[in-house]
């Protein structure tokens, strides 16, 4: 009785090493998975290089993931909402100015901001049938982030009595700064100037709501 029960104890115990192993295998494939895009491009992404970049055998990764378009849609699901998380954890850190001060500072986080991280996402923009599956999953994400600042700007103009600023524009233009440095971000690598990027995106907001942020030195 004793030994079967053993057994039994040791079975389950190898059945839960199994699911911890097989929990951690995953988010592992993934980052492998971001590390090869980023390298060799989606066209260029294979089974055997997500295997090889991960440590693990090819038989593994497609036990987790089928097939190579179920890898790289897991690939997106996942980037798209850390990047969504880290958005909403900023603009919902109070009033509409402290709301995207720590916008800007989760866009430049070093976690969000990673070059490899980036360059998926435009990978994902470069090839039509990628981009229709990045607009099938992550559009609505990035449609209502954009209404999400659109009404920041606009409590910001009215709040503020900025009457010679226009909340879409300013919007746009936000949007827009924060996504070429990132393409900066993108070009220069270990280089990128994190604090220059911040203080560039905090002179803009200045620029246009003085009574709401102090233009930085510098």
């Amino acid at each position: 009785m004793i030994d079967r029960l053993s057994f039994v104890e040791n079975g389950s115990e190898r059945r839960n090493r199994g699911m911890v192993a097989a929990a951690r295998r995953r988010p592992a494939i993934l980052d492998a998975a971001m590390a090869v895009i980023a390298r060799h491009g989606l066209s260029g992404t294979t089974i055997e290089r997500v295997a090889g970049a991960a440590g693990l055998s090819p038989g593994t990764v497609v036990f987790h993931f089928a097939t190579k378009d179920a890898l790289l849609a897991a690939t997106l699901a996942a980037l798209a909402g850390e990047f969504d998380r880290a958005r909403r954890r900023a603009l919902e850190a109070g009033d509409p100015a402290a709301s995207l001060d720590a916008l800007i500072v989760a866009s430049f986080d070093p976690k969000i901001s990673d070059p490899r991280k980036i360059a998926v996402w435009y990978a994902f923009w470069g090839e039509a049938k990628p981009r229709a599956a990045y607009m099938a999953q992550v559009g609505g994400l990035d449609a209502a982030y954009h209404q999400d600042l659109l009404r920041l700007m606009t409590r910001l103009v009215a709040d503020g009595g900025y009457d010679g600023v226009d909340a879409e524009a300013a919007t746009y233009g936000f949007a827009g700064l924060l996504e070429w440095l990132w393409q900066e971000s993108l070009a220069e690598g270990r280089r990128f100037d994190r604090k220059r990027a911040r203080t560039i995106a905090r002179r803009y907001l200045a620029s246009l709501f003085p009574r709401h942020f102090a233009m930085p030195a510098g």
